[in-house]
């Protein structure tokens, strides 16, 4: 029987993507407190894989993660929850009822809060075959599978969702980063960051590793005293594009954060955000994104870009 890898290396293969293109290498742009003027990336803005690469394969699974990869993103991002038996594993939703075939293994607990079950009736769960059939099989993942898949090759930006589901994950995701030995080369590397909308939760996460670079959702751009409180325990801001203005970039830039935007997926619009001078792209197709950007594809083995203000 094939891997949970070799599976999803197959099904990533069967959508196009046949050689692998690693993340191009730049420098990076600043630090926590004082962001370097003039320090930008030399090939355009960090590129991440949002949910993996969930506008081609399933979102938060394997085969996402690996397709991220092979597309070229510089990270992929992920989102972490815990199981009612403590096990972090990777689902964006509240429930499983959008993407994995719940209705028909656990009738009834389609609309349950998706941490309410085990990690072993989660993966009893298709979490695949909702995107396509091709994918079938696809299960819901551990947070070490995405280290697993990333192994050589992109970052990970680890959003903690949903964090009052999960009592404790702040703890556990830091002990997990500091202490496994795959996630601390990553962390050293300065290829994960922790992001999230709960600014508790986000503060207390900054406490408990503040070697790890933490970025701050938020659905708009705040005022310069909201940005220096925020400066305070976080690296970075991840922003909706759509309300964002140059003026917005310049006042987080002198805040001392990088700029990341999330969900870019038409070619005008990564356009608009790379010429507002934002720091990072998140989107759902970094294989089409990649090559907007005027990236060219990178051989096998180049070092992975590290994370401005990592």
């Amino acid at each position: 029987m094939l891997s949970r890898t070799a599976r999803s290396i197959r099904s990533a293969m069967a959508v196009g993507f046949s050689r692998l293109a690693g993340p191009a290498q730049v420098r990076p742009i600043g630090a926590r407190g004082g962001r370097r003027a003039g320090k930008r990336s030399v090939n355009g803005p960090v590129l991440v894989g949002h949910r993996g690469a969930g506008g081609t394969a399933p979102e938060n699974t394997v085969a996402a993660f690996i397709e991220g990869r092979l597309s070229g993103a510089d990270f992929i991002e992920v989102d972490v929850q815990l199981s009612a038996d403590g096990v972090p594993f990777l689902f964006h939703d509240d429930t499983p009822a959008r993407t994995t075939d719940v209705e028909n293994i656990f009738p009834g607990r389609a609309s349950d809060p998706i941490t309410t079950f085990t990690w072993a009736e989660l993966q009893q769960l298709d979490a695949g075959s909702s995107f396509d059939e091709r994918f079938k099989g696809e299960r819901i993942p551990h947070l070490d599978d995405a280290v697993d898949a990333e192994a050589g090759g992109a970052g990970v930006y680890i959003e903690i969702k949903t964090p009052r589901n999960s009592p404790g994950i702040e703890q556990l995701v830091a002990d997990r980063l500091l202490n496994h030995p795959a996630w601390r080369a990553l962390v050293t590397a300065g290829k994960v960051q922790v992001i999230g909308f709960d600014a508790a939760s986000n503060r207390a996460f900054s406490a408990l590793a503040p070697e790890v670079p933490l970025q701050q959702l938020i659905g708009a751009v705040p005022s310069a005293g909201v940005l220096a409180a925020l400066a305070t325990y976080a690296h970075s801001i991840g922003t909706n594009y759509r309300r964002l203005t140059a003026r917005d970039v310049a006042r987080v830039h002198r805040a001392g954060l990088a700029v990341s935007v999330y969900t870019v997926n038409s070619a005008e619009d990564v356009q608009a955000v790379v010429d507002l001078g934002v720091d990072a792209v998140t989107t759902d197709f970094p294989v089409q994104n990649r090559r907007y950007l005027g990236r060219p594809p990178v051989p096998p083995g180049d070092d992975a870009r590290a994370w401005p203000g990592g």
